[in-house]
């Protein structure tokens, strides 16, 4: 099996420690309520003990610590973790923040599932899938994904993608898709939920794309953030008369087990 898709590499990961991209979470659209019985239940129901995998500001796990026995919500940049417990749940006693590699920062016990939100295709996949069989006696593995429909901007957001991300070397690709081949995931279950759209501003939607791979404002050049900006700010604002984006949503949530090949 060949190496992970290009663009997923250790340096592109390290742009999330970046304060810009903190900055920017906060706009990014929230996982849907409606889904977190269906989380409750995928990660061993009420009393469960979860293991989030780079957790970023932790929206899931502020949110449904409440139903858990334990959420142990393991970043590798300090500032996310630090800002996650700062905002609304974040002072839950019963989360433990971990800051570091998901591959090797310190647990404690074994976990009922594992967590990971936007985030899985980050790590080192055969040394986390030989870990997550250790400690997660049930092997089970929820996978939360979110991205954007099909909108009237997105061919000429596509293009400004390509143009000014400092990832030249991303290529798409299908998390799932990849470890599955991979035989790292046998998949138990699919559901794909499409939200109302999304209401934001349009100076909150271009926010929301610096909190993505490649458009860090610490990384890029300040001529060519602005420039970028500007960009997206003309192919959105003929859809937004009021000034406000409607962001179609899509969010897939995937479960199954986990097994090294072989």
């Amino acid at each position: 099996m060949s190496a992970k898709p290009r663009g997923l590499e250790p340096h592109y990961a390290e742009q999330f420690c970046d304060a810009s991209i903190v900055e920017a979470y906060a706009a990014r659209p929230p996982y849907p309520p409606e889904l977190d019985p269906l989380l409750i239940e995928l990660v061993g129901g009420v009393g469960a003990r979860v293991l989030d995998l780079g957790c970023g500001t932790a929206e899931l796990a502020r949110r449904l610590a409440p139903e858990f026995e334990s959420v142990t919500a393991i970043d590798h940049a300090e500032r996310m973790i630090a800002r996650a417990r700062a905002l609304p749940g974040g002072n839950a006693p019963n989360i433990r923040w971990l800051v570091g590699r998901v591959e090797d920062v310190a647990l404690e016990g074994t976990f009922s599932a594992a967590l990971a939100a936007q985030s899985f295709h980050w790590f080192d996949w055969p040394v986390l899938v030989g870990r997550l069989t250790d400690c997660v006696p049930s092997r089970r593995l929820v996978l939360v994904e979110r991205r954007e429909a099909p909108a009237p901007w997105s061919e000429p957001l596509q293009a400004l993608y390509r143009r000014f991300s400092t990832n030249q070397d991303f290529e798409p690709y299908d998390l799932v898709d990849e470890l599955k081949a991979r035989r790292y995931l046998t998949i138990h279950g699919t559901m794909t939920h499409r939200a109302q759209p999304f209401r934001q501003t349009i100076a909150d939607y271009v926010t929301s794309l610096h909190s993505q791979n490649g458009f860090s404002r610490d990384r890029m050049a300040l001529a060519d953030a602005g420039a970028f900006d500007d960009a997206v700010r003309a192919a959105v604002a003929p859809h937004a008369p009021d000034g406000m984006v409607r962001l179609p949503v899509i969010t897939r949530v995937v479960w199954g087990s986990v097994s090294l090949p072989g």
